[in-house]
């Protein structure tokens, strides 16, 4: 489409941005967004864009100038993103085989997790993991969902690194293939909690030592039905099973 001499973009793509980077009414564009709006997508002064801050905003702009290492966009108007769960999700995944971990990433970021952690656990037989490229996989899917803030991807942690950090949330939910009883639904604190820790197994589950261990520092062990879910499945079912209880897969 051209409007007054300059052609204008037919999709509007959102840019994530630091919150430094807003100031005077702009936004400056710049590292590897700035290289996917100028090098792939060509974005030139007049086109509309989303920038997004980090800090639950959105941002109107048009684009107004292209330079060597950065572009700026003039911000039309600023507006809250509602693309983002009340609640932060962490979701500590057993590192899987193959090329699974891509799908996760991309999948539990549609439905509003907040952070991935990968981790080695005593039956986990992948070793090889490449967190920038799960950056970008996150990124693009947060785009392509609407959010307005990243999902962090985290480095490659052990087991012990999972249960150290579980002080740090409200809330820790482990589905667990030997559970025999215990709903998502049923945990007590779901719906009040601010910060969940959603951990889940590789291909072979969880030893029944790192259960245990998990259990003695506040753990909560879930089932997710009768049939043994795959490690690519059981973190999409658990979140969506959140999501719902919380009352997020409505509007």
């Amino acid at each position: 489409m051209v409007r007054d001499g300059v052609e204008k973009s037919m999709d509007i793509r959102r840019f994530f941005i630091d919150a430094a980077d807003v100031r005077d009414g702009e936004a400056v564009i710049g590292g590897d967004e700035f290289v996917h709006l100028t090098k792939v997508l060509r974005y030139k002064a007049g086109y509309k864009l989303i920038a997004c801050p980090g800090d639950g905003s959105e941002l109107d702009c048009t684009l107004i100038s292209v330079g060597a290492d950065h572009a700026i966009a003039k911000i039309d108007a600023v507006r809250r993103g509602e693309a983002e769960l009340p609640y932060r999700v962490t979701l500590f995944q057993a590192l899987p085989k193959g090329d699974k971990l891509s799908f996760i990433v991309q999948k539990c970021v549609e439905l509003g997790v907040s952070e991935v952690v990968p981790f080695l656990s005593e039956r986990t037989e992948e070793t090889k993991y490449n967190r920038e490229r799960m950056s970008r996989v996150a990124v693009e899917a947060c785009k392509q969902c609407g959010r307005c803030a990243r999902c962090d991807v985290g480095g490659l942690t052990d087991f012990d690194g999972v249960l150290g950090r579980f002080n740090d949330f409200d809330l820790v939910i482990m589905p667990y293939e030997d559970a025999r009883v215990g709903r998502i639904g049923d945990v007590p604190g779901l719906k009040e909690a601010r910060s969940i820790a959603l951990v889940i197994g590789s291909e072979g589950g969880f030893a029944p030592d790192e259960a245990k261990r998990a259990l003695e520092i506040g753990a909560k062990t879930v089932t997710l039905g009768r049939r043994i879910l795959r490690c690519e499945t059981a973190g999409l079912v658990a979140l969506a099973l959140i999501d719902y209880e919380r009352g997020e897969l409505g509007r």
